[in-house]
């Protein structure tokens, strides 16, 4: 009896190794989801999807325009041929938030004045400008215009731009980019840090007070030609609604 129940117990224990055996060989032939990725993410799949995404039928994919309902159903589609599961409203891909758009008069003028002189730029070709203030018109006039270097605090570099000047209620005139320098320690050498990206020129600028903040640009501070800024920024801007449900932002 007891050489019998050793075994069973013996057969057992075989059958248990040869389900686990058999349990890691399936394993081991399931497909790598890293492996997988590789063979599913081509360049020939990704140029293709660019090639719809930036046609002219798309009309440039600007928010609530035709060129956005277009584009958004390729990328639904997509995502239904790929068997995502949809996790937006009412069983869809999709979810509703609300934007406003902000817009300059075509007619507007930036004239800065000194000493009896007045410089006046014209909207679109000499200047750009936008704002964060979702109201109805913003305006700024008669502020003083103060200089602030590069527009950077960073304690870390031993920089302060906002050094015992007082910018409350006032422009601020400021360079584009990072102080220029070849060491990688100092503002990122040759690259650009934050503080060189004007959202941070803004931010801070704002912080301190600022009414307005002007960032002069050229070609070598930025990188890129003028023509860049008024096609990005001489049209229509949009941003996240602050003051309807559903858009409030913490």
């Amino acid at each position: 009896m007891v050489h019998n129940r050793k075994d069973i117990i013996m057969t057992r224990t075989l059958f248990s190794l040869l389900g686990l055996s058999l349990s890691l060989i399936f394993l081991s032939c399931q497909p790598d989801p890293i492996d997988r990725a590789l063979q599913e993410i081509t360049a020939e799949r990704l140029r293709n999807h660019v090639a719809v995404l930036a046609a002219d039928s798309m009309e440039g994919r600007g928010p609530a325009t035709r060129g956005d309902e277009l584009t958004t159903a390729y990328i639904v589609e997509q995502y239904r041929a790929i068997g995502l599961e949809p996790a937006g409203e009412h069983g869809t891909y999709l979810q509703r938030v609300s934007i406003v758009g902000t817009r300059v008069d075509p007619g507007a003028v930036l004239e800065v004045s000194k000493g009896g002189r007045t410089l006046r730029l014209r909207f679109g070709d000499e200047f750009v400008a936008f704002s964060g203030l979702q109201q109805a018109v913003v305006s700024v006039r008669n502020a003083d215009l103060v200089f602030v270097g590069y527009g950077i605090v960073a304690p870390e570099q031993n920089w302060d731009d906002y050094k015992d000047v007082d910018v409350a209620g006032k422009v601020l005139l400021m360079l584009n980019d990072d102080p220029p320098s070849d060491d990688p320690a100092f503002f990122g050498g040759k690259a650009r840090t934050y503080y060189g990206r004007w959202t941070y020129k803004y931010e801070i600028a704002a912080k301190k007070g600022a009414v307005g903040a002007i960032i002069l640009h050229t070609t070598e501070s930025a990188g890129y030609p003028y023509s860049v800024v008024q096609s990005s920024w001489g049209g229509e801007n949009l941003d996240i609604a602050t003051d309807t449900p559903g858009g409030q932002i913490a």
